[in-house]
């Protein structure tokens, strides 16, 4: 029974709420109106604090730096890749290359093949005379200092000889060497601006004398063709082994030169391996410095998204809409609270559960509502209302009537707290056609208790949302000590 009371008590809560649908939208809609204004007013005083920028800008500089520094390492990698390890490259090999040439060279040249300390050699060493003209007796001197310069220089200038001369002395040395290794063997030298000495180099004596004795022939005839008048005197001649100084320097430089060129090799060998190893601690370290940068920009996002969250609080639309969501909860909450409290604490009787879960009397009707209303079918339904023409329900609550009342007697009457000249009770006394009269307010009216001492049986009519439960219970209180009977009870 509990159970069934409070299952009809809930369905009238739910009723009252569709009934006060458009109070508890109107309080909905202030409240999400109220609390939305002071989001808009909260929206345009609010300030957005400054560490939020500078934490933004703090990780925008670290992000900008490390983007640099990755920048410059890709830099240094393809200044390593396009300039620096092509040039090594290209320097190794051509000084590979000229190594191998040198090496040759003084592996296959005669000059350097000759051992400096036990060299032989044919030397002759002459001076050329010229005729003093007539008219130079005063300046004797210098004349034949100036011309003897320039006939020594002459001679010196001779070396390298032609082609023609130099076959000819590789064919006194029997050598198949090429020319420009006999060439070596030949030396032409300005001693003093005075002399000439001509120097020829071989192992072999006689042929080293032979040569010499020809190139200084053919010397001569050179001599002899510039002018005749020349005259040529051998001062020196000598032919024999001696040390060679000049060959051992210029063999000793040679190899030295290459010596120098290797470690050189050596050392831009070592570059190069350095320049590989930083290209490979450069993609470490660029590496590491990517990892770094998205976690920086990770931080950046966050700060970002931090700063646009702090801003968002300072949107007037975000606020009202967020401001004004939680008013429109804030206000169907108050609402429904104040309809719920106002049906439990007020009273009245506002459906048929009111009065079947209150007094045992039976209920014999329930006239339609005369004004329609939101959700009229349920809250019909839950209200206990049956939703069937609204015609046929009076029709049946005028026939429920007329039955028990002449069942217990045909002094029956109605009465209640209900106004006489309510639309809903002059439509009821139509329907009954004076068979069952409306005899007042028993609780107010003198009038209506002298009236009903003639009837035995009494119909309660009842006003929903205005009749209360208490005046009700007066009713039947005051119509049990007049030793009434109550047959049942109609609502209006």
């Amino acid at each position: 029974m509990e159970k069934h009371e409070l299952e009809i008590r809930v369905t009238d809560i739910l009723a009252s709420f569709l009934k006060s649908i458009v109070l508890i939208a109107v309080i909905t809609v202030f409240f999400a109106g109220l609390l939305g204004g002071y989001g808009y007013y909260k929206a345009k005083k609010a300030k957005v604090s400054v560490a939020y920028q500078e934490t933004v800008d703090a990780a925008a500089e670290k992000v900008a730096a490390k983007e640099v520094t990755i920048k410059n390492l890709e830099q240094k990698n393809a200044t390593i890749n396009e300039v620096s390890i092509p040039y090594y490259n290209r320097k190794i090999e051509r000084d590979r290359v000229l190594n191998e040439k040198r090496r040759y060279y003084l592996e296959n040249s005669i000059y350097y093949t000759i051992d400096p300390f036990n060299c032989g050699t044919a030397r002759i060493t002459f001076a050329v005379d010229a005729p003093i003209p007539d008219g130079a007796a005063e300046e004797y001197a210098n004349y034949k200092m100036n011309e003897q310069r320039r006939i020594v220089n002459a001679c010196a200038s001779m070396y390298p000889f032609s082609d023609e001369i130099l076959e000819k002395v590789k064919t006194i040395l029997g050598s198949d060497a090429d020319k420009r290794y006999i060439q070596e063997l030949i030396r032409v030298t300005n001693v003093e601006d005075q002399f000439v000495r001509l120097d020829v180099y071989y192992t072999d004596l006689d042929l080293a004398k032979k040569a010499a004795d020809y190139l200084y022939s053919e010397m001569v005839k050179i001599l002899k063709g510039l002018d005749s008048s020349y005259q040529v005197t051998i001062v020196n001649s000598f032919t024999g082994y001696e040390v060679n100084r000049e060959m051992y320097e210029d063999r000793t430089s040679y190899e030295d030169s290459i010596l120098a060129s290797e470690r050189a090799l050596t050392t831009d060998s070592d570059a190069l391996n350095n320049l590989n190893k930083n290209i490979e601690d450069n993609m470490t370290n660029l590496g590491v410095a990517k990892e770094d940068l998205t976690a920086l920009k990770r931080e950046l996002a966050s700060a970002q998204s931090s700063l646009a969250n702090a801003n968002a609080t300072r949107s007037p639309k975000k606020n009202v809409i967020k401001f004004g969501i939680i008013g429109g909860f804030l206000g169907l909450f108050m609402a429904l609270a104040f309809v719920y409290v106002r049906d439990i604490f007020s009273g009245k009787i506002r459906s048929r559960n009111n009065l079947l879960s209150r007094f045992p009397y039976p209920l014999l009707g329930v006239a339609p509502a005369s004004k329609r209303i939101f959700f009229d079918k349920t809250i019909k339904n839950l209200e206990g209302d049956p939703t069937y023409d609204n015609k046929a329900v009076v029709e049946a609550t005028v026939a429920n009537t007329l039955a028990i009342a002449s069942k217990e007697g045909s002094n029956c009457c109605m009465i209640g707290t209900i106004d006489p000249s309510d639309p809903a009770l002059t439509a009821l006394k139509d329907a009954m056609k004076g068979k069952i009269d409306y005899s007042g307010n028993i609780l107010s009216d003198a009038k209506t208790v002298k009236s009903i001492e003639k009837y035995d049986s009494v119909v309660l009519v009842e006003k929903r949302g205005t009749s209360r439960a208490d005046s009700v219970s007066e009713e039947i209180t005051k119509l049990k000590s007049l030793q009434k009977e109550i047959v049942g009870v109609i609502l209006v």
